[in-house]
């Protein structure tokens, strides 16, 4: 932890925020917590006020684990550092012993997160046995009932409002749960008898019944309210409506209330978060408001294009990402010949890493979905690359993959009973009885248990096919469970046609014929878990391209399951990550494959992108929103979020940053949007002046500094953060003194930059066009560097972009002055008169720092 008086500015004035409400908003790798440690630190040595009745908070264990590290090592352990959650069950066990409500928190053998899958399973019970069926022919899975249960109590959504009997305040702000598919609702009703006759208390219900104590007992919130005198909330963006409501009745007498957050960075919409929370909060509570937005993590090629894609976004607080490290690292953009071609890329570029030293663990490869990882986890295995995939399993392993495989499986078994007769292994006979089990029961045909354990009976008694033996028995089925039974035999037959074809065609016709795409839609909680179901399923299609025949893509899977190279949880492993699961961390060289149109953003624009046949809000709720939400604004809030899940990838990385995508399919709009290869290229101009000595310098070395610092918007970077040699003070003296001289310059290397497709088509950042395999990382964005004639600025015939060079020639105007205040210059000094003689000596040091780094 750094001492306070090496705080920058921005970070001291939170720490010098005394009463009342405060809105932090802080960018990525900002120092934040430091600057609440800080604070926090302030307020008991310099206000007075007991660790004790300061509350730190934070929806992560992790973020509240590292303010309870910060103040002990500044001495104070005995501030009140808990999640949101702990919060709420202090407010149950309060209620519990004023005996408000009787007691249910003392067995401490029930784990309060895995009850929810047994409320669940007992209320898909309950409701079958209702209906006479089994649970599995509900066709909703266990784990969706609970994550929508939990959805729902974050939003304080009900099953029977009325039944609630909630006190006048907590009506207003609670609501009645609402599902495409009513059964969800009546299955949240039974979990809910069911908890109240156990007396249990699940994850979910510390926060909701928190809130509600809070609201229903008058002593319970005054003693809550008495026993913070100031409360800090970190991570602010990710609260949900339940957390936001408890803490506006916690806070309400006193509001000493900070939030701290990023805004651009709320990617947990689908489970609760609203940035509207956030946005909102200085206007709720006529707060005041502080930026700290120097980042201490990502260096020029990083934050360039960072800042230039969030800037897109409309419901969004303005701010920028401030350089600190300078002109370092890189951003690469390849462009690969399909899904293959594009991991075999990250794989040769995480090899080059490990021959220069580089660590494994010191690398990552973040996935917007992991649907993603197939073909990545293949070239892994061939490369013998041990690798882990963070919060889900192998892709085979995937229960969306593992049904059609079943499938495929069970095809080959079936064919194998046309052509022989039978199996000479008792092993294959039972494998194909119980393969037929499971695939009759996802997708769903309806057929009662009885009658598939009956027949798989029979057909090992006869060594029979089980097909024949389901045909015969249609007659004694309802109508609409014999369509569907004369559906599936339709698919066997024709999957067995089709085992010998190529293996990715028979899997796109056999997601078509189950119509599974559907299934996954209709019968998935939410559309984001719908999305990703699918491309999972379809990600099966890309991974048996290349093969033969079914035969040679079941052999893979076997393959790669025996020889996946995973070392273990500790063992140095590169890990394979989703964009969420990425948050709040930091490696030295990021990956990020797939930034296509489709997969960064996952749903394409509608204007490229035909509309779908089914409808996308199938089995969807529509409760996550803020209740003001307006339907048709949807697209573009989605949209949004996906591009500050964008912007959460891109602020990862330290080092290096690659980016990658198809090029058989249209790019992310979002680095169009963001002109990255112009930005870029602009990064690749502006480096050579801080690591060229400064003797060498020439007009246009200095003319692109002023560029760069007007279209980068460098003005914090060069005043606070930069510390030139005395060397470089005299030279760029010199060189601005020349003002004419300097213009020329600018213009001259405006033009040549400004040529479309002309100058600056080879050496510019190309997003279109791959990277040459063993370019130097660090020395170039994109492509090599520039030909001899580039550099001299030779004219081609090409014409000028108007636009662009207009552009330029303010932000060099601009820049200009920027690099004048920098360098203290008053209209006097910047004179030819004050030139040296003769050209300064030295070599510029690299990207100094004039300040201390408060991470």
């Amino acid at each position: 932890m750094i001492d306070r008086e090496q705080l920058t500015d921005e970070q001291t004035r939170i720490v010098q925020h005394g009463r009342g409400p405060a809105l932090v908003f802080a960018v990525a790798g900002a120092g934040k917590t430091t600057s609440l440690v800080h604070r926090i630190a302030r307020l008991v040595t310099q206000g007075g006020v007991a660790p004790g009745n300061i509350l730190a908070s934070s929806f992560s264990r992790a973020t509240a684990q590292d303010l309870e590290a910060g103040l002990t090592e500044l001495g104070l352990p005995d501030v009140n550092c808990r999640t949101l959650h702990s919060l709420g069950r202090q407010f149950l066990k309060w209620a519990e012993a004023e005996h408000h409500w009787s007691r249910r928190l003392g067995d401490e053998d029930l784990n309060p997160s895995r009850l929810g899958p047994v409320l669940a399973g007992r209320a898909l019970t309950r409701l079958a046995r209702e209906r006479d069926v089994d649970d599995h022919e509900l066709d909703i899975d266990r784990g969706e009932l609970e994550d929508q249960v939990s959805a729902w109590k974050a939003q304080l959504c009900y099953p029977d409002l009325d039944e609630a009997a909630l006190p006048p305040a907590a009506r207003e702000e609670a609501r009645q749960a609402e599902h495409d598919n009513e059964d969800f609702v009546t299955l949240y009703q039974y979990y809910e008898e069911e908890r109240r006759r156990e007396g249990w208390v699940t994850f979910d219900d510390m926060l909701l019944e928190g809130w509600e104590a809070l609201l229903r007992f008058d002593d319970l919130r005054a003693r809550a309210q008495q026993a913070y005198e100031h409360v800090l909330i970190d991570e602010f963006q990710d609260i949900s409506r339940v957390q936001y409501q408890m803490l506006d009745v916690l806070t309400e007498p006193h509001r000493n209330y900070m939030a701290v957050g990023d805004d651009d960075q709320c990617i947990y919409e689908w489970r609760g978060a609203n940035p509207s929370f956030i946005l909102d909060f200085r206007e709720e509570y006529e707060a005041d408001e502080y930026l700290i937005r120097d980042t201490f993590r990502s260096q020029a090629p990083h934050t360039v294009l960072a800042n230039a894609v969030i800037a897109h976004n409309d419901h969004r607080r303005e701010k920028h990402l401030n350089l600190t490290r300078g002109f370092g690292g890189s951003t690469q953009v390849h462009a690969a010949d399909g899904a293959d071609a594009e991991a075999t890329h990250v794989a040769g570029a995480i090899e080059s890493q490990l021959d220069t030293g580089r660590t494994l663990p010191e690398m990552v490869v973040l996935v917007r979905q992991y649907a993603q990882t197939p073909s990545l986890e293949q070239v892994f295995i061939d490369r013998d690359l041990p690798y882990r995939i963070v919060g889900n399993v192998p892709f085979y392993r995937r229960r969306p993959v593992q049904v059609l495989l079943r499938h495929l499986f069970w095809g080959t078994l079936e064919a194998t009973v046309r052509t022989a007769g039978w199996f000479d292994h008792r092993r294959n006979a039972q494998r194909y009885v119980d393969r037929f089990q499971k695939l009759m029961r996802e997708p769903n045909r309806y057929v009662s248990t009885d009658l598939i354990t009956r027949l798989c009976r029979e057909a090992v008694g006869d060594e029979t096919s089980i097909t024949d033996l389901l045909a015969a028995s249609m007659g004694a089925m309802h109508d609409r469970t014999a369509e569907r039974v004369e559906r599936f035999l339709d698919t066997a037959d024709q999957l067995v046609d089709r085992l010998d074809e190529p293996a990715h065609r028979t899997v796109d016709w056999l997601i078509k014929a189950l119509d599974y795409e559907d299934y996954l839609r209709r019968y998935s909680a939410f559309e984001e878990l719908a999305d990703r179901r699918i491309r999972t399923a379809r990600s099966l299609i890309d991974f048996a391209r290349g093969h033969p025949d079914v035969a040679s893509v079941l052999r893979r899977i076997k393959e790669i399951s025996v020889d996946r190279p995973d070392r273990g949880a500790q063992a140095d492993v590169l890990e394979i990550r989703s964009i969420h699961r990425a948050k709040g961390r930091e490696w030295p060289v990021v990956f990020v494959p797939g930034c296509n149109d489709g997969t960064i953003p996952t749903s394409r624009d509608d204007s490229t992108m035909p509309p779908p046949d089914e409808d996308d809000s199938a089995g969807a709720s529509d409760d996550s929103g803020s209740e003001d939400s307006d339907t048709d604004d949807a697209p573009a809030a989605r949209r949004e979020e996906e591009r500050r899940l964008f912007y959460v990838a891109l602020t990862r990385a330290q080092e290096q940053l690659h980016l990658s995508y198809d090029r058989t399919e249209p790019p992310s709009p979002f680095l169009a949007e963001a002109d990255a290869e112009h930005r870029l290229a602009l990064c690749d101009r502006v480096r050579p002046v801080f690591h060229r000595p400064a003797d060498d310098w020439a007009a246009a070395d200095v003319a692109w500094l002023c560029i760069g610092a007007g279209a980068l918007r460098l003005r914090r970077y060069l005043t606070t953060w930069w510390d030139p040699t005395e060397a470089q003070r005299r030279a760029l003296a010199a060189h601005l003194g020349r003002e004419e001289a300097l213009r020329e310059a600018a213009d001259a290397e405006i033009a040549a930059y400004a040529r479309d497709p002309g100058a600056e088509e080879k050496g510019a950042h190309d997003a279109s066009s791959p990277m040459e395999e063993g370019s130097d990382a660090s020395e170039t964005n994109g492509h090599a560097g520039q030909t001899a004639e580039q550099d001299a600025g030779v004219p081609t015939e090409a014409p000028v972009d108007e636009a662009t060079a207009q552009q330029l020639r303010t932000a060099f105007e601009d820049g200009r002055e920027v690099v004048e205040d920098a360098l203290g210059l008053g209209p006097d000094e910047a004179d030819p008169a004050n030139a040296p003689a003769e050209k300064p000596e030295g070599v510029p040091e690299d990207d100094a720092v004039g300040g201390t780094v408060a991470e």
